[in-house]
């Protein structure tokens, strides 16, 4: 998905599932470069009815013109 259809997914889905909580933690750097790094965490969702998801992510991010960007994002669900 390109960005601007992320987008839209999470300005429409805001709000939609209340009791949401999400919990990001055991992050760790597993490469950095001049302008940018590979990160791994562990992100846990729980929703209101206490069901819950868990993965571990791997993110790809650079900095650009100033900002940072998210370039890559890979989940992989546990359970």
């Amino acid at each position: 998905m390109d960005y601007p259809t992320v987008s839209r997914f999470f300005h429409h889905a805001g709000g939609s599932r209340p009791g949401l909580d999400i919990v990001v933690d055991q992050m760790e750097i597993i490469s950095e470069w001049h302008d940018g790094a590979a990160v791994l965490y562990r992100e846990s969702q729980t929703l209101a009815d206490s069901s819950q998801n868990v993965r571990w992510s791997t993110a790809i991010f650079q900095q650009a013109e100033g900002k940072i960007v998210w370039r890559h994002l890979q989940e992989t669900r546990l359970g």
